[in-house]
This record gives structure tokens, sequence and C-alpha cells, in this order.
């Protein structure tokens, strides 16, 4: 498990102060899961969902998987936290509004197989709530074809993948050639997270999104080229 994966890549925190972190660290390291859970949610709360994922989540991400390479933290606690913020984040994305039924884009979100780590998926899928974005999450390590089956049932507009470096640079790079291929011509494409190769080898009709903060641009850019229904 990588507690370093991010959403669609990563983002810095300029406004959490480091002893918040640290803090969060620190109960888990102390197994009090029950702490962690309220710190977060009283964080989540004070900050707004946008500035929780952004500043708080995503830089502590960062500080829980350098905890584990240093050897402060076990596989386990590793997994505790995961656990703990994806609870935080689903109890936050369950109380936004739904919005239109007819809301666009309809967004389907996912992993490629042998990609297990989803958290990635939830920051993802917070921030496009947010921006009025209709969303699906099919979970994690789905299979191209039937990626592509359920964005053509969905009729999605957009299907997004989050990569946390798990996948070797050629999986990555075929899997999207394969999966743009299978999709509609009208659907797009959109790719982002932690493997360095999205960026450096770019799939022709794949959007590499360069930091969580890229996805309101994606999603502006995506209203100003498509009409309205």
């Amino acid at each position: 498990m990588d507690s370093r994966t991010l959403a669609l890549g990563p983002v810095l925190s300029i406004g959490i102060p480091a002893q918040t972190l640290h803090g969060c660290v620190d109960l888990l390291q102390a197994h009090d899961v029950a702490g962690l859970r309220r710190q977060l949610r009283d964080a989540r709360t004070r900050l707004g969902l946008a500035r929780f994922v952004t500043e708080l989540v995503a830089p502590l991400n960062t500080q829980v998987g350098d905890a584990w390479l240093r050897g402060q933290l076990q596989v386990h606690q590793e997994h505790l936290y995961t656990e703990v913020i994806q609870g935080v984040l689903r109890e936050a994305i369950a109380a936004l509004p739904e919005g239109s039924p007819a809301g666009r884009p309809r967004v389907l979100l996912s992993t490629f197989p042998a990609e297990p780590h989803g958290l990635g998926l939830l920051m993802a899928e917070a921030l496009l709530t947010l921006e009025d974005a209709r969303c699906v999450s099919l979970g994690v390590a789905t299979p191209i074809w039937d990626i592509a089956q359920a964005a053509r049932a969905l009729r999605s507009d957009v299907v997004a993948l989050s990569f946390s470096g798990h996948l070797g640079p050629t999986q990555v790079v075929e899997g999207l050639a394969e999966l743009r291929a299978k999709l509609p011509a009208s659907t797009q494409l959109w790719a982002g997270g932690a493997a360095p190769v999205l960026h450096r080898r770019p799939v022709d009709g794949v959007q590499a999104i360069a930091g969580l903060e890229g996805i309101a641009a994606a999603l502006a850019d995506w209203r100003r080229r498509t009409p309205r229904a």
C-alpha cells in the first residue's frame, strides 16, 4: 500500500501547520484510530472539503508514506490510515448535494488491473463532485474492457484514472492506448497521479492531469468545448 498515492497528481500544503500533520501521524503511531478520525473530521469541517483534500490529505499522504520509509510506521498502520481517511472522505462525498441527474460531465473513475490503490480516486471524486460533475466510481483494479463497457453503458463523458506509481511505465502507456481505442471518440480520457510516465510519454487522446489543482481547469475546459444539451 502506498499512502503517497494522490488523486490526479501531487500538490503541496500551503495553509496547514506542520504540527497538524505531525499530530495525525502521532495519533496513527499511537494506534488512536478514534482520535485520528475525530481530528480529520474536525479539520474537514473547519477547512471545507476542497481545502481538506488539497491542503491536508495530500501532504498527509506523503507524510505517512515517508514515516513508513523511515521505519516509524508499520504496514498495518498505513492500512489503518487509508481506511480512516477513506471513511472520512466517503462521508463527505455522501453528504454533498447530488445536483441535477442531467448534470455534466458524467465522470467514470477507476484504476487499471494490478493498481490496488484507491485513495486517489476518492480525492478526485470529492473535488469533481464539488465542481458539479456527476461521478460514478468502479473502485480499483478494473479490467480495461470492463472500464470501456461501463463508460458506454453509463454514457460517460470522461473516464478518469488514478495511478500511484505501482504499475510499470509500459503497463501504463500500453493500457492507456488500449483503453483509448476502446472508448467512443467523444469520451475524454484523463489520467493522473504519481506515475511520471504520464507526462514523459504522452499517449494520443489522453489528457494528463498535472496535480489536483488541474481538475477544475480540466472541467472548465471540457465545459467550454462541449455544447450544452
